[in-house]
């Protein structure tokens, strides 16, 4: 009787530590297509889906200036107002991604290929992020940005 108990005891333990890293994989998976999704509203040129996955007080660490949401949007708009054939590639390379409770940080190498008025540049930036889950929903909260290279 004891070393079925014992048996049962260890069979119970592995299933749920399995289960867990299984939900933490996943929520992790969550928290990096939060992030894909704000660069795919900037590869849209679509405000509101960049905003959809923002704080309201969201700050963005760019090129040395502080930013909030009302500076990336502007730059939006200029940039759907001034490139027509505009198209931007987005490719994200996660590194690592740590949640605790509903705070979640990471940082992945950035590379997008842009083209805008004929002309084609690729851009590498080391990024980091962090994101508050408000209601369920991972939001970014900061964003800084490092540029590595630029390339024409």
């Amino acid at each position: 009787m004891r070393l079925a108990i014992f048996t049962m005891v260890i069979t119970l333990s592995f299933l749920t530590t399995g289960w867990a890293q299984k939900t933490d994989r996943s929520e992790k998976t969550i928290v990096q297509n939060a992030v894909t999704g704000l660069f795919d509203g900037l590869a849209e040129l679509d405000v509101e889906k960049s905003k959809s996955f923002c704080t309201s007080d969201v700050k963005i660490l760019e090129s040395g200036a502080v930013w909030n949401f009302d500076s990336l949007a502007n730059r939006i708009t200029a940039r759907k107002a001034t490139s027509g054939d505009f198209k931007r590639i987005n490719q994200l390379d996660f590194l690592e991604t740590t949640i605790s409770g509903d705070i979640a940080w990471l940082y992945y190498l950035n590379q997008a290929t842009i083209t805008s008025n004929g002309k084609t540049v690729i851009v590498k930036w080391l990024e980091s992020v962090v994101l508050k889950r408000e209601k369920s929903t991972w939001k970014v909260s900061l964003l800084h940005s490092t540029e590595l290279e630029r390339t024409p």
